[in-house]
């Protein structure tokens, strides 16, 4: 019999006992006198009738005739399989979804689990109509989402032990429906232990009363681990599902009413100590948008506090620039350090993979050979007709490339920890590391022996000779050189021997910018205005500050979007530095196109114990770092750095401040910038049409002389200084130029690459360019 001849059926039935008109009078006639005497299969026909009839219901009031079903249902019919069907299927085109939904789910409710196993596509789409829409309170809503887990859960030869406890309707809920099959010997201590991982809803970690019931729940049941392992690795590798939550749809692999549970079973792995609890978590947390689970992943690593799990919490640390994320992968690897009684900063040395170099820092993959060279860059040789498609190297490659990124990072942070080491401990985390030392053999170190203090670079074997021709003893102890601590004749001194040798160094060393306290700082006492009133192009500086980890609110058109608050911690110090900047006039543009900028200053503490930190006793490397970045901030991101702001009218109230930083005075970065130039122009081809005079590199063309501004890039050009607008094609290699002594100073670029382009300005074919020069 067919779906229609069956609903035609009970149709025909019910039309001998129900009235002609159902209004809410007859309504409750006939609830009272004419239900309790139908038999089985009236109650069944009308039943199906009046479900029909609710499905062609077009209003969103009360149906007069809803009030028959609960009497119905009361009869208790024998409900087969088909007309449960037809029910759920009338839910469907209805307006009053729940209405028809609770007749569906009671009637399958009545059915032997072995005849619902065909209807298990029919509870998962009423789990969709349920959360997609808005009808009865949301208490009864989740009320018939448990019932159809359920019946999904106990369909066929399915057992309860997943309702109640996983609400259906993501990915992850999903997955774990259609392909976990729990054996019977599991199916009390799972349930038992899903039912734990739900009551860890107090804090971000659990009690010790959590931790040992745990314990007992998993101890000596192999079976059950297993399950853990599968459960959660499903909440990775499920397919996004389509969620209605806060009034949008998302495609979601966990949603909101699945992250207790999720997050309950990762601190279970955690106290069991499970092996791939680390893998599993580095897989998970990119997929993850709920917090309770995502902050769960760096928690449970944390307490871990093995290697595995470090290098992961650093490898996070490293990927992210959300500010939320870092202060909880923060707060983990302080638990971690704290337990193994050492700082933050030693522990994650402490776990720097060697990504299975040798002491030669090779590695061979069969016909493969991956080696680091003197500039720290990755190579790969193959053997003659290997197959270089190989996939195993290919990984390794992108590993190792990957953590020598991750270590110039962490090396530079040390310049503002001023951390020391024995000799021995640092030569063997550092100068023999195999990673670490193809970037620290070529940094400066400063070694003290308690009467001699000395700088310089490792030789061949990792080490230092010392005046008088000696070599570090037990009690010397090293540390990374800050040009802060050194005076300017030592400082120019190493900087001209990183140029003569053309020592590339990892990052900016040797040529760091300084900033020292100035008087009018001293003054102001709380806080600095040396980067005060510029005008920033809000984007790229907003991005810029997220890539050197400065956390800032996102202004906006919004209560609290006018002011921002840009913070960089130094944990090693315990200070926070803050910069304040805000919005610019720009017309009310959405989003904000320009900020201004303000004052900047250090405060230790949080919430009401917070206080501002006089700058005088900022530790000298913290204060320096941190107005280096604000330095870079305004350096990069003003206007006055766009070439195209010449064009603008001079009446622009932003016109008079790119026209005088644009040609002002040189930066702290600017001046380091003029002193490479220095070195590097007699060794470029263009050395005799080429002289540094001011704040300028002048270039003497055929056509012109021009004057390029060292510290914003832009042109004047004889004769009258007459503007002259060259947009920078991009970032690349600067030609004509061998060697630059450090990496990412695009300014330095920008500004030689003009200077190449210039001195031969006969030759230059851009018409756009061609048009100012005539």
């Amino acid at each position: 019999m067919t779906a229609a001849e069956a609903l035609a059926g009970h149709q025909a039935r019910a039309a001998q006992v129900l009235p002609d008109r159902l209004d809410a009078e007859a309504a409750e006639q006939f609830r009272r006198l004419v239900v309790p005497d139908l038999d089985d299969e009236q109650v069944r026909a009308v039943t199906v009738a009046l479900a029909e009839r609710v499905s062609r219901y077009h209003s969103w009031g009360p149906w007069p005739a809803a009030r028959i079903f609960p009497a119905l249902e009361s009869r208790r019919a024998a409900w087969t399989a088909g007309d449960v069907e037809l029910l759920f299927g009338f839910a469907r085109p209805a307006s009053l979804k729940v209405t028809v939904l609770r007749v569906a789910i009671g009637a399958a409710e009545e059915l032997d689990p072995a005849d619902r196993g065909g209807l298990v596509e029919c509870f998962r789409q009423a789990q969709e109509l349920v959360m997609g829409t808005n009808e009865g309170s949301s208490g009864e809503r989740s009320q018939l989402l448990r019932r159809l887990a359920l019946l999904a859960d106990t369909a066929g030869d399915g057992v309860p032990v997943l309702a109640g406890r996983l609400q259906i309707g993501d990915g992850w809920s999903r997955a774990v429906v259609e392909r976990l099959n729990v054996p019977p010997a599991d199916i009390d201590a799972f349930g038992a232990l899903l039912d734990h991982a739900l009551t860890l809803t107090s804090g971000p970690r659990p009690t010790k009363a959590w931790v040992q019931r745990a314990a007992e729940l998993l101890d000596g049941r192999a079976g059950l681990l297993d399950l853990l392992h599968r459960v959660l690795h499903l909440a990775h590798t499920c397919r996004p599902e389509p969620v209605k939550q806060d009034h949008a749809t998302f495609h979601l692999r966990l949603s909101r009413d699945n992250a207790d549970l999720v997050r309950g079973l990762l601190w279970a792995a955690q106290v069991s100590g499970e092996e791939w609890l680390v893998h599993v978590v580095l897989a998970l947390e990119p997929t993850l948008h709920e917090p309770k689970p995502l902050n769960a992943c760096y928690a449970v690593l944390g307490r871990r506090g093995d290697a595995d799990a470090i290098a992961a919490l650093v490898r996070m640390q490293r990927g992210t620039r959300h500010r939320g994320k870092l202060k909880q992968i923060a707060a983990a690897l302080d638990e971690a350090a704290a337990a193994a009684g050492i700082s933050r900063s030693e522990l994650t040395e402490l776990t720097i993979p060697d990504c299975g170099l040798d002491r030669r820092r090779q590695r061979r993959i069969g016909a493969a050979l991956i080696e680091v060279d003197e500039r720290a860059r990755v190579r790969v040789t193959w053997d003659d007709g290997a197959d270089k498609a190989d996939a195993e190297v290919r990984s390794a490659t992108a590993d190792l490339k990957k953590a020598l990124a991750d270590e110039r990072a962490r090396l530079e942070d040390l310049l503002v920890e001023d951390r020391d080491w024995p000799f021995a401990v640092w030569r063997q985390r550092y100068a023999e590391h195999p990673v670490t030392g193809s970037l620290a053999t070529r940094l400066l170190w400063t070694v003290s022996d308690g009467e001699h203090r000395y700088t310089g670079l490792p030789d061949a074997d990792g080490g230092f000779t010392l005046p008088g021709g000696k070599t570090p003893g037990d009690a010397a102890r090293v540390r990374l050189w800050h040009p802060v601590d050194a005076d300017a004749e030592e400082v120019r001194a190493w900087r001209a021997h990183i140029l003569d040798h053309e020592l590339a160094q990892p990052f900016k060393q040797a040529f760091r910018e300084v900033y020292l306290l100035t008087p009018a700082e001293e003054e102001t006492r709380l806080y600095s205005n040396r980067f005060a009133a510029h005008i920033l192009r809000y984007q790229q500086a907003y991005a810029l500050m997220k890539e050197r980890r400065w956390g800032s609110n996102y202004l906006g058109g919004w209560d609290g979007g006018y002011d921002g608050e840009a913070k960089r911690e130094f944990p090693a110090a315990g200070l926070t530095a803050v910069f304040h900047h805000e919005q610019a006039v720009d017309g009310g543009g959405d989003p904000v196109q320009f900020c201004s900028t303000d004052r900047v200053r250090f405060e230790r503490g949080r919430g009401r114990a917070r206080q501002d930190v006089p700058l005088a006793e900022v530790p000298g490397r913290v204060f320096s770092e941190a107005m280096r970045d604000v330095d870079l901030f305004v350096g990069v991101t003003s206007i006055a750095t766009d070439p195209t702001w010449a064009d603008h009218r001079t009446d622009d109230a932003r016109f008079g401040y790119w026209q005088a930083f644009a040609f002002g005075e040189l930066t702290a970065n600017g001046q380091v910038r003029r002193q490479v130039l220095e070195h590097l122009l007699p060794r470029l081809k263009i050395r005799d049409r080429a002289r540094l005079d001011g704040h300028y590199l002048v270039v003497d063309g055929r056509r012109h002389t021009y004057r390029i501004h060292i510290g914003s890039g832009n042109i004047l050009m004889s004769p009258n200084d007459r503007y002259l607008c060259i947009v920078p094609a991009g970032a690349g290699k600067t030609p004509g130029v061998r060697f630059i002594p450090f990496e990412g100073d695009a300014m330095l670029s920008i500004v030689l690459s003009k200077a190449m382009l210039l001195a031969d300005d006969h030759k230059i074919t851009d018409p756009s360019i061609l048009r100012q020069l005539d």
